[in-house]
């Protein structure tokens, strides 16, 4: 082999160097953008395989919510808050938990499934939601001041007329007309004009005399 040439072998010099100084750095460096890139990957495919979990388990639920089975619909979904407790999916399976033991009469285990969901849900409207249907199931139990609280502020703003008209509801059965009143004045001002919920609440105001 030709020997280097001057020029070559200062080339080479410095290369060394710097690589004395600064390859240990560099290692890392490259080591950690490597790790970086597949561990994206990995979470990528892990999230892309959980999507694809909770979303086959969450058809069970369906399932057993559309034969009317509430027993196979809360078994269901619990399995999904057991296995997929962080999934959005989960929060609407125990919705659907709630309304199939609600529509079997136990009020009960409606009650424990909207807790979850107002407790657990990661979009504030399905936790909103769940708020409304767990004050109307403890309106139901007649547990009024704790229905009142259930609906004290939304998560989201687009429900506040919701809420408003929920405590209107509660106060008139605890007897509060004027505070009922008051309820229902604030679930107009905040609900669209032309919704069939605001035309609901304008009656309910009426008969109360307003």
């Amino acid at each position: 082999m030709a020997a280097f040439d001057l020029q070559e072998q200062e080339q080479i010099a410095e290369i060394k160097a710097l690589w004395a100084k600064w390859g240990a750095l560099l290692t890392i460096v490259v080591v950690a953008m490597i790790a970086g890139y597949l561990g994206r990957q990995g979470w990528a495919a892990y999230k892309k395989h959980q999507g694809e979990t909770a979303s086959e388990a969450y058809s069970a639920v369906e399932k057993a919510f559309d034969a009317h089975d509430a027993a196979k619909t809360r078994t269901a979904a619990d399995a999904m808050v057991a296995n997929q407790s962080g999934h959005a999916l989960t929060a609407r399976a125990m919705l659907l938990a709630a309304k199939a033991a609600y529509d079997a009469k136990d009020l009960d285990h409606a009650k424990t499934a909207l807790q979850w969901v107002v407790t657990n849900a990661k979009e504030d409207g399905v936790a909103d939601i769940a708020s409304l249907r767990l004050a109307s199931v403890l309106m139901d139990q007649k547990q009024f001041d704790a229905a009142q609280q259930a609906v004290a502020t939304p998560k989201s703003e687009g429900y506040a007329g919701l809420f408003a008209d929920a405590r209107g509801d509660v106060l008139m059965l605890k007897g509060d007309n004027a505070g009922a009143r008051k309820a229902y004045q604030e679930a107009m001002s905040k609900l669209d004009k032309q919704s069939a919920a605001y035309q609901i609440v304008q009656t309910k105001l009426s008969s109360l005399g307003a």
